[in-house]
């Protein structure tokens, strides 16, 4: 994902050096605001909500069982992954970068709130999101886990957008 210079970083919880070198020193605690650093900019603060909201549900196990639900490009499993990090997938929502999408790219669709690459942890969050997650809070949680998934290496088609979000909502909907 190319970032342009004008595009604020939303770091969450991890330094840049722990983040560039997959670290595994950091445990955060699930939706613990003092790891949660979020530089000033619009929609800064319903990010930090939804980031806090995502991670109170990935605490709860079935919900986290969604890692175990997909894999990377080579066919591990993304549970795998955070096992070898040695993280709880509330824990890894602490290592994701968040920046503003600026409404370009795949931010420019309609439906879009976020958007990710596989294997980078940068999610771009769209300009929408805010507005999105003040209608509701539970699908903006539920599209940062989404996001999360494609952080740690899932890619997009297949599965298809609609399937990685009804298996998000089922484990981690309620």
């Amino acid at each position: 994902m190319k970032l342009g210079s004008a595009t604020a970083v939303l770091l969450l919880g991890a330094s840049a050096s722990l983040l560039a070198t997959g670290a595994e020193a950091a445990h955060p605690a699930a939706g613990d605001p003092a790891l949660q650093m979020i530089a000033p900019g619009p929609g800064a603060g319903e990010v930090r909500m939804a980031l806090g909201g995502a991670a109170r549900r990935l605490a709860r196990p079935a919900c986290a069982r969604v890692f175990a639900d997909f894999a990377d490009a080579s066919g591990r499993p993304l549970q795998e992954r955070l096992d070898r990090l040695g993280l709880t997938g509330a824990g890894y929502l602490a290592l994701v970068f968040f920046a503003e999408g600026l409404d370009r790219g795949r931010c420019q669709q309609d439906q879009v709130l976020a958007t990710a690459t596989p294997g980078r942890r940068v999610v771009s969050v769209c300009g929408r999101f805010a507005r999105a997650y003040l209608h509701d809070p539970r699908w903006a949680e539920l599209t940062l886990i989404h996001e999360a998934l494609h952080t740690l290496g899932l890619g997009e088609d297949p599965p298809s957008t609609f399937d990685i979000s009804a298996r998000v909502a089922g484990r981690c909907g309620r």
